[in-house]
């Protein structure tokens, strides 16, 4: 897997009626340029986000892509559709900006040392033509990596925890998520399965559910409370600790 420290947002210069998406972008890169494509090997973006909100895979993460010059080796590339050919068409959906902020987040947790860019700041255009500072601060997200230190969480990787996008979409809950598994992981002293974890406003309390063999669980349990955790107890298939 290549080092990943960038994110790049980007539009597809296209009008806000036209309905495209991943088909038609890689055929307008692959397309040999003698036919007035870009002539290249695959599709430049990661991620293209169309107009209802559904995302489509393009180039895969672990390759370089094609869509900031000087950048490409450690990035990733996410596209709007939309925008306009000049820039002029900035009515992007609802959906469209939802999706993205689920994908940076997701992208954030499993890259936390990734800066959050938009191409117009190492390029003469106006893509995404879009605020991405207005965008990244009404959905929470921190624009620079040093709010993800990975230094915070040093057992933490993707694989163990399948389930953690349940966590929601607040950053603060998956900060707090992920201090729980490092306190717990540190208790236990082995590897732990993500079961679950859930945010409970009304009571309010922020809880975790992990994997935990049945002759373990009254051990973990007694010493997560003595760890200062809110509460703890033994459920089915593991232990559940409230933060």
């Amino acid at each position: 897997m290549r080092e990943i420290t960038e994110i790049f947002l980007h539009c597809s210069a296209t009008w806000s009626k036209q309905d495209i998406g991943l088909k038609e972008i890689t055929a307008w890169h692959t397309t040999p340029k003698s036919k007035g494509g870009r002539g290249w090997s695959h599709v430049g973006y990661h991620y293209i986000i169309r107009r209802d909100g559904t995302v489509e895979k393009g180039c895969p993460i672990e390759q370089a892509g094609y869509h900031c010059s000087g950048h490409n080796a450690h990035s990733i590339g996410i596209c709007m559709v939309g925008g306009g050919p000049n820039g002029e068409d900035k009515v992007f959906t609802e959906a469209q900006y939802d999706a993205l902020a689920s994908l940076v987040k997701r992208l954030r947790i499993q890259f936390p040392m990734t800066n959050i860019y938009g191409h117009n700041e190492f390029a003469n255009k106006a893509c995404p033509v879009f605020s991405v500072t207005q965008f990244l601060t009404r959905y929470q997200i921190p624009k620079y990596a040093n709010a993800w230190n990975k230094s915070r969480w040093p057992h933490f990787k993707p694989s163990e925890f399948s389930n953690l996008w349940g966590a929601g979409d607040m950053p603060q809950i998956w900060i707090a998520t992920l201090d729980a598994l490092e306190r717990l992981r540190t208790l236990y002293g082995k590897p732990l399965v993500l079961l679950k974890t859930d945010w409970r406003p009304d009571v309010p309390a922020l809880f975790v559910d992990v994997k935990i063999p049945a002759t373990a669980r009254d051990a973990v349990v007694k010493k997560a409370m003595d760890a200062g955790f809110n509460s703890a107890r033994a459920i089915d298939g593991g232990v559940r600790v409230y933060m």
